[in-house]
């Protein structure tokens, strides 16, 4: 048989199709994360300006929230297939294609590889990148309160911390700080405490301060709002109605100095990597690398977490093949519902995954996961047996004029 050039010609074709629709993937995707980023940016800044350190923590925090829209990755695989699927077909591409002799085997076979490109795409995402970004922007924010800690705050700005309201002078040339805290102790009382002069002795490599305080002035107080709920009386007006046994909660205390050791902990929780299951990567809960220093997740949750991941990215290979076959339902009469009723297709199937993952989530990671397997395997068959049969509405323009 004598060598042609269009031998080469639909291998050349898939291979275009498969860029197209990576690039497509890709701007889809930039738009996605840039409503994502809009949106959670209104947060961040709150974040930011509550915390007087400067904007330029901002970017640091916005770029550890980016992968948390990996969520959508199903619906832009879905959206950017439809759409170069849809523009060969009206371009009569398809029909080119079909009257060189070629069947659905080319088609199926770009479905196949974006297929595979999202699942690994999906599961890099939710299995490393997305659970180390959730630990750094967790990290940023600890660092942000503990700079703004630190440097002082501006004036009528107050440091909100938990279990503490602080608020501290800005340092002045040669002098300390002086500082107001308030501590809740308990439910029924808190702990005012006043300090005209401010500074760190020394700084202990576990992370232990040394303050000394100059002028400082303590008062424990019941919690005036507690009592006012239980007995509908404010304390002030009528303590002996509002306030029984109250006089164990009022203490006072003047010092002219006091050194107190702090431990940073307590007043900005910093814990370490994996205090969270969406912290821990997908090798980590599995037992392939080595763990984060925290606790171990139960057996339940590891098991949730992790084909909740393998879930989605089943998704991501299903949704090149259901964009395909929604292309062929694509006429002029469905133009405006054929897309819209794919993706909540795609929803519907993500949120019947995640009730599944949650409801037999007792079973273990291995039978969960041959579970979502075949269910991913029945729909696949499904999908690839509709695209055969329909592949005359799929090859042919149907948007033009007749």
């Amino acid at each position: 048989m004598t060598w042609s050039p269009w031998h080469l010609w639909p291998k050349l074709y898939s291979a275009r199709l498969f860029i197209r629709t990576l690039l497509e993937f890709c701007l889809l995707a930039s738009l996605i994360e840039g409503l994502y980023l809009s949106e959670r940016l209104i947060s961040i800044l709150k974040i930011v300006i509550d915390k007087p350190v400067g904007f330029d923590n901002l970017v640091p925090l916005l770029a550890s929230a980016a992968p948390e829209v990996h969520l959508a990755t199903p619906l832009a695989v879905l959206i950017a297939t439809y759409r170069v699927a849809l523009l060969s077909r009206e371009n009569r591409e398809l029909v080119v294609l079909a009257s060189g002799g070629q069947s659905t085997v080319p088609l199926l076979q770009v479905a196949t590889a974006v297929a595979v490109a999202a699942s690994i795409f999906s599961l890099s995402i939710s299995g490393e990148l997305a659970p180390r970004a959730k630990y750094a922007f967790r990290a940023n924010v600890d660092a942000v309160q503990f700079e703004a800690l630190r440097g002082g705050s501006t004036p009528g700005q107050f440091l909100y911390l938990p279990d503490n309201t602080i608020y501290v002078w800005p340092a002045r040339a040669g002098t300390a700080r002086p500082i107001f805290v308030k501590q809740e102790l308990d439910e029924k009382s808190y702990r005012i405490l006043n300090a005209q002069n401010t500074e760190i002795v020394d700084r202990s490599s576990q992370g232990m301060l040394i303050v000394g305080m100059r002028g400082v002035t303590i008062n424990d107080l019941p919690n005036d709002d507690e009592n006012r709920v239980a007995t509908g009386t404010n304390a002030s007006a009528a303590p002996d109605v509002a306030c029984e046994n109250c006089g164990a909660r009022f203490n006072h205390l003047r010092s002219d100095s006091l050194v107190k050791t702090v431990d940073v902990l307590q007043l900005v929780a910093a814990p370490p990597r994996g205090a969270s299951i969406d912290e821990w990567t997908t090798p980590e809960l599995l037992g392939w690398v080595a763990a984060p220093d925290s606790k171990a997740p139960e057996a339940a949750t590891e098991t949730g977490e992790v084909t909740r991941r393998l879930a989605r990215a089943l998704l991501c290979f299903l949704a090149p093949f259901v964009a395909w076959l929604t292309v062929s339902f694509t006429t002029r009469s469905l133009r405006a519902f054929a897309l819209p009723l794919a993706c909540i297709g795609v929803m519907v199937a993500d949120i019947g995954f995640s009730q599944l993952v949650g409801r037999l989530g007792q079973i273990g990671t291995g039978a969960l996961s041959s579970i979502l397997l075949g269910i991913a395997c029945t729909l696949l068959i499904l999908l690839v047996a509709q695209i055969v049969v329909r592949q005359g509405q799929l090859i042919f323009p149907a948007l033009g004029r007749s």
